[in-house]
């Protein structure tokens, strides 16, 4: 004798968010995906995990670059406003708006830089510096991101110490400073403090 299949509630079946499938409704521009999610799985959605995923397409190099700048434009400038991210259906939005709507595409992830480097809590390394553009750059020479490591480094230790200096500043004013102060002018600061 057969057993009848006991009907389930859905929202008991599919709990987990499904990275791939999000990436996938963005590529079509998929507005409505969001409201079709559970609210359990809308709690599982990550922005800032979609901006690395959707941002980096293998493929022909204009659609790469489109998608790269597109979601710089649409969605990263934007995603982590304090406003913003209040509101996780904008955010989604965003993401989507970023896509061409030309259907699935190949993405792939970025790798990040160490959380401590990347809130300006540790000093860059430059061997791990050159070792995470060359993930991102493996066409690149070994004096080139010799080059780009040291540059960084440099950046970042002069946002460390606006950072350190100025502890109420957000992140993006210390970027500002950190790009219109130069490290001479940082010296001749320090020496008329006594320090």
């Amino acid at each position: 004798m057969a057993r009848a299949k006991i009907p389930t509630d859905e929202k008991f079946e599919k709990q987990d968010f499904n990275l791939f499938e999000a990436i996938t409704a963005i590529d079509k521009k998929d507005y409505g995906y969001y409201d079709r999610l559970t609210p359990e799985q809308q709690r599982k959605f990550i922005p800032f995990m979609m901006i690395n995923w959707i941002s980096v397409v293998k493929g022909k190099q204009e659609l790469a670059q489109y998608y790269l700048q597109s979601v710089d434009y649409h969605a990263n400038k934007y995603l982590f406003n304090e406003n913003v991210s209040k509101h996780p259906k904008l955010q989604w939005l965003m993401l989507c708006s970023a896509s061409p709507g030309i259907g699935k595409q190949f993405h792939a992830w970025i790798p990040q830089i160490k959380q401590g480097v990347a809130k300006l809590k540790d000093k860059a390394v430059p061997k791990d510096i050159k070792d995470y553009y060359k993930k991102i750059y493996p066409q690149l020479s070994a004096s080139e991101l010799t080059e780009i490591a040291k540059l960084f480094c440099e950046q970042h230790k002069r946002k460390m110490y606006f950072a350190e200096k100025y502890p109420n500043l957000k992140f993006d004013e210390v970027e500002l400073l950190s790009g219109i102060i130069t490290d001479s002018e940082i010296e001749e600061y320090e020496k008329e403090l006594g320090n």
